[in-house]
């Protein structure tokens, strides 16, 4: 397969359709990033990957795959889950990768055995991270895994320490050893890829996880006071971003724009997407409930 480099997905989305206009456009959020350029959110569901981008949304003209796990780093996206009936690839997808804005997707490892749920790569490093719920060829006990080459070869990680169910996990962009993981019993922190974790922040459930492109911060959101806040990686400095009034809802992802630090984004459980360009000051919907709003 012939690969687009970086222009192509930091130019924009020139081959996007139209918003479906009848399904919800986000049937489940299993991801939330922006685009190199800053200037586009993608969000994969169940019905394919849709794009925000100057005001409005559209899917990305490409397989309309049932994504589960999905992550983008500086020049491509990682993702699993199903193809479309019909497809030539792999069902599940295993690990398979986009060089050109989510248009085609190459096979990289594990298809026809995994669906990844959580996947993690680092935005520079491309160190790809894996939370592995069944055994399989290359996975013969379940757990976290790491890829330092798109799959050719996996380390598996003991997780010490490590303790409550996995809601998220997010890869430091460009120190692969670094790795966080979002749990039921709070955020914890590994600096050798997963052999180890000490608890960053336990005080409750933590139900998202990302860190800063510059990797001096990360950000989490906890579940029961439906906060956001943004800490040092040795979890002295913590600083509270203010979230848009979303009641019992809670958010499941946060992403920050590789262009411009106050620029954030955040999805929740409910599918509704809220973006801020003042670090959270103040904040605009622009998904509710899945769909326009």
């Amino acid at each position: 397969m012939a690969h687009i480099h970086a222009p192509s997905l930091a130019s924009g989305y020139p081959n996007a359709r139209s918003a479906r206009p009848v399904e919800p456009l986000l049937f489940h959020v299993h991801g939330l990033a922006f685009s190199p350029d800053g200037k586009a959110i993608l969000v994969p569901s169940h019905t394919g990957l849709a794009v925000f981008r100057d005001g409005g949304w559209s899917e990305v003209n490409g397989p309309i795959h049932d994504f589960a796990g999905f992550s983008l780093v500086e020049n491509a996206m990682y993702a699993s889950g199903h193809p479309p009936e019909g497809s030539a690839l792999p069902n599940p997808l295993g690990l398979v990768k986009s060089s050109d804005g989510g248009e085609t997707w190459q096979p990289l490892a594990l298809g026809g055995e995994a669906d990844f749920h959580w996947i993690a790569a680092g935005y520079r490093s491309r160190a790809v991270y894996v939370l592995s719920t069944q055994p399989n060829s290359a996975m013969p006990v379940p757990g976290l895994h790491m890829t330092r080459d798109e799959g050719k070869t996996w380390r598996r990680s003991t997780a010490q320490g490590l303790e409550g169910e996995a809601f998220a996990i997010a890869a430091h962009p460009q120190q692969a050893e670094i790795v966080a993981v979002a749990t039921a019993k709070g955020l914890y922190l590994s600096r050798d890829a997963g052999g180890s974790f000490r608890r960053v922040d336990g005080r409750q459930a933590v139900t998202a996880v990302a860190f800063d492109i510059d990797g001096k911060h990360i950000r989490y959101a906890r579940a029961v006071r439906r906060e956001l806040i943004a800490a040092t990686l040795d979890g002295r400095s913590r600083t509270l971003v203010r979230l848009p009034p979303i009641g019992l809802d809670y958010t499941t992802h946060v992403a920050q724009s590789p262009a411009d630090p106050r620029v954030l984004a955040i999805a929740t459980d409910r599918r509704h997407v809220f973006v801020t360009s003042d670090a959270g000051k103040t904040w605009r919907q622009i998904a509710k409930d899945g769909d326009l709003p």
